[in-house]
């Protein structure tokens, strides 16, 4: 959460944990499937089948290599994964190898053998994703099309953040962007936005920055998810894609955490916090910045929960700060550190041409609790005086191969700092 501890500002939120289809070691989980042979009794002959509607494959190691048996089972699920997975043109090979078990083992004196197996349930449900995925990744495809339609080939293309459910990042929205990037880089060069950028226009060094919203609704009785893409272009012109849309079991799982959107940000306001598309590994550092159009004094929200909101701009070390036009102007650095029960963070600007002009919040000036019934009105996006201006961003914490195991504060430590803040007088 944002609250300054020993740097200027700190955030946490809670990891998100796992993916949707996560891989397991075939060799080392055993299959439920009936054997009336003991392991080294099969002589890695053709007189071993699996039970019918089991698919198999069997591989070799030389039995006086070290872990011949383990290298065995892998490479028989491999073999597997690689003929079954071929079929689907390589789509969602991660879900079937998670499904792969080992069955059987043996040895014929000379060489080691291992019969890697799937149920026939499992791929009848992996064949059925998978062709849901690549229904996606064609819709995914003409979505990128109408967005670059007329634009250069290798032109520089962003894309700024995937907000799912209401906050930017997490583990689904890294997942739907990976998959359109693939398509954008067809007809462009993919790039990051730059750092110290708040969100409004396109950035030096971009000729077009892509966004995604992504809501979930019913659609005869089944849950589904729906993307909308937009291309912004540095002219001001912005251009709107086809909704893609796809059930939702076929994504990785949604984020734990529903919140309501906030209203749009008002014209001539934006925020945004250095991350890619939305999200933070736990630890990492980043920085929230603010762009206005006009000279303001502003008021930033550190929203981690319903019920639950900090002030944590202006500092008492900067009571009073007053915003100018033309530039990107850092609210502080952070760093992303998980807090217990919470796994995404929002925050809002209201922001007004003079102090008395915040109303009730021009009393804030320095970090304190906002109270229940208040934080509860700013988590819907409403308590702004008349007349003010409001922004919001967020991110969510993410895990995965990219991420390094997180350093810094622990989120007890966190919540106990919190605790110490005072209520604010408003």
């Amino acid at each position: 959460m944002l609250y300054r501890v020993s740097v200027p500002l700190m955030i946490a939120a809670v990891a998100a944990c796992g993916a949707a289809t996560p891989t397991a070691t075939p060799a080392a989980v055993l299959s439920t499937a009936p054997s009336t042979e003991r392991a080294d009794d099969w002589t890695c002959g053709g007189n071993l089948v699996p039970p019918t509607g089991w698919q198999q494959e069997t591989a070799f190691n030389d039995a006086t290599a070290a872990d011949a048996r383990g290298k065995a089972a892998d490479s028989a699920t491999r073999k597997l994964v690689a003929r079954l997975c071929a079929v689907a043109g390589g789509t969602s090979c991660d879900y079937l190898t998670s499904h792969v078990r080992l069955w059987k083992t043996g040895t014929n004196g000379k060489d080691v053998c291992a019969m890697a197996v799937i149920r026939g349930e499992d791929l009848a449900e992996w064949r059925n994703l998978a062709s849901t995925l690549t229904t996606l990744d064609d819709k995914l495809a003409q979505a990128a099309k109408e967005l670059l339609h007329a634009v250069a080939a290798g032109k520089r293309v962003a894309i700024a953040q995937v907000v799912d459910m209401g906050v930017p990042g997490g583990l689904r929205a890294d997942w739907l962007r990976t998959r359109m990037e693939r398509f954008l880089a067809a007809g462009a060069t993919l790039v990051d936005v730059p750092k110290k950028w708040a969100g409004e226009g396109v950035p030096p060094g971009v000729d077009v920055v892509v966004q995604c919203k992504v809501i979930s609704r019913q659609e005869q009785g089944i849950s589904t998810l729906e993307s909308l893409w937009t291309a912004s272009f540095p002219d001001g012109r912005h251009v709107l894609s086809s909704p893609v849309t796809f059930p939702e079991q076929a994504a990785p799982r949604p984020p734990r955490e529903v919140v309501p959107a906030f209203p749009a940000d008002s014209p001539g306001l934006s925020v945004r916090l250095d991350s890619h598309a939305g999200s933070l590994c736990a630890g990492d550092r980043s920085e929230l910045w603010v762009s206005t159009d006009s000279p303001v004094y502003v008021r930033v929200f550190d929203l981690y929960g319903p019920g639950q909101a900090l002030v944590s701009f202006p500092t008492r070390e900067q009571p009073s700060v007053r915003i100018t036009p033309g530039q990107e102007f850092s609210i502080g650095k952070f760093e992303g550190t998980p807090l217990p029960g919470y796994e995404s963070e929002r925050f809002l600007v209201v922001a007004a041409p003079t102090e008395q002009a915040l109303g009730r919040f021009a009393q804030a000036k320095g970090e304190c609790r906002v109270s229940p019934d208040m934080a509860g009105q700013l988590f819907v996006g409403s308590g702004a005086p008349p007349g003010a201006k409001i922004a919001s961003t967020g991110y969510r914490v993410t895990s995965g191969p990219t991420c390094r195991e997180a350093g810094g504060s622990s989120g007890q430590q966190m919540a106990d700092a919190v605790q110490q803040l005072p209520v604010c007088q408003f």
